[in-house]
């Protein structure tokens, strides 16, 4: 992104404040049609839930991958068809199923077994899958059920999601018994982990998934998840890989990208409180890990410039960037190279439009960034910045009572 309209953001929305450039989201929705031509996308909603990035989606045609009520509503709220929207996640609770049906999701990804019960049970289907109660296939909605590929998708832990001590999906038995019950049962789901860079890892993925398809040939949806690196996975033999399966077992293609639309398209500008030196030197900014987690979660390193205007000028340093709250993980970089940092200098984060203002936290009564758009060169506050009167409004006092 120009560094010179940070630059201005930063002056006048002051800091810390998120930055998503949608050019750079249009583009990479421009490569992932053309690498996976003919697939559906849906976009995991959970990356980045900015009305501004979920319209500017919608507006290219992009579906929905949702979780959570919320998640719904702000597709649905943005534009995207209802049609175009794919349920998952392990906890589907009532209201969720029922809203979803209301509002016509066009496929349910079931997760586990008893997740499956529940949606049986709405649509008054027995044990054998069977209406007893006059209902038909048509009351359920199409689904695919969720495969735990039981493999090391070789990325951190806490993004291992087709690791076999992983909480989501089935076993392949546990979806062969549950297969026959499943009167919209369409095909089959995997996202093995997020970050994931080795191409072998979906040679194992369709290794699981072929006997699946041999055995209940009606199945013809293939929802391949998403999770694959940013930035650099090979786009375009991943995508020749996974389109020459799908055909070879006679599915659509599903793809679920979340990080890759936008995590190159967001930055996080911050400005430099303090510089302290010591045994390691420490740069303590206005944003941290209540800000962006990610560096504290998952030990992610995200590409830190300075905005100075004389920063070609200055000497290089090496220091960690740190937040401002008493947590020894609150940092945004460790042992950075940049020009050196002075009080007031903004910083910019890159790399930060997934995972960032989403897991954005009040910790330490912490008030969250604002949000900042840009197209075609101009930009608008999309989400102002929280106010402590925020932190405050929903609080109530307790009830005045008589201490004895």
């Amino acid at each position: 992104m120009n560094t010179s309209i940070l630059a201005q953001i930063a002056a006048s929305v002051s800091t810390p404040t998120y930055v998503y450039d949608l050019d750079t989201i249009s583009t990479q929705v421009n490569n992932l049609q053309n690498a996976f031509a003919g697939a559906s996308l849906r976009y995991a909603v959970k990356a980045n839930p900015s009305g501004a990035v979920l319209r500017h989606l919608a507006a290219h045609n992009i579906g929905a991958e949702v979780i959570t009520l919320g998640e719904l509503e702000r597709a649905l709220a943005a534009g995207m068809a209802a049609e175009h929207i794919v349920l998952g996640g392990p906890a589907q609770d009532a209201t969720l199923r029922q809203r979803a049906k209301v509002a016509g999701v066009g496929l349910i990804s079931l997760d586990s077994v008893s997740q499956a019960e529940t949606w049986l049970a709405d649509n008054g289907l027995a044990d054998n899958g069977l209406a007893d109660n006059g209902l038909t296939a048509n009351d359920m909605p199409p689904c695919v059920i969720r495969i735990n590929p039981a493999l090391d998708p070789h990325t951190h832990e806490h993004l291992a999601t087709g690791a076999a001590t992983s909480k989501f999906g089935m076993t392949v038995s546990e979806a062969v018994a549950l297969a026959p019950r499943l009167p919209t049962l369409c095909g089959f789901h995997v996202h093995a982990g997020s970050q994931i860079r080795e191409l072998t890892v979906y040679e194992e993925i369709f290794a699981v998934l072929a006997p699946l398809y041999a055995r209940f040939p009606h199945c013809d949806v293939l929802d391949i998840g998403g999770g694959f690196a940013v930035p650099d996975v090979p786009l375009a033999e991943l995508a020749e890989r996974v389109s020459a399966f799908a055909k070879q077992v006679g599915a659509r293609l599903i793809v679920e990208p979340g990080r890759y639309l936008v995590a190159e398209a967001g930055v996080l500008l911050t400005q430099v409180l303090h510089v302290k030196q010591g045994a390691r030197s420490h740069v303590i900014c206005d944003a941290g890990m209540a800000d962006l987690l990610r560096p504290a979660l998952y030990g992610a390193d995200h590409p830190i410039t300075s905005l100075a205007e004389d920063a070609s000028e200055r000497l290089s340093v090496t220091a960690d960037i740190d937040g401002p709250l008493c947590e020894n993980a609150d940092r945004l970089g460790r042992e950075v190279t940049l020009p050196e940092p002075r009080a007031g200098d903004m910083l910019a984060v890159g790399t930060a439009g997934a995972y960032g203002m989403a897991m954005a936290s009040n910790y330490a009564s912490h008030v969250r960034p604002a949000e900042v758009a840009v197209l075609d060169g101009a930009f608008w506050t999309v989400r102002e910045r929280e106010t402590v009167a925020d932190l405050l409004q929903a609080e109530r006092p307790l009830p005045e009572v008589e201490h004895v």
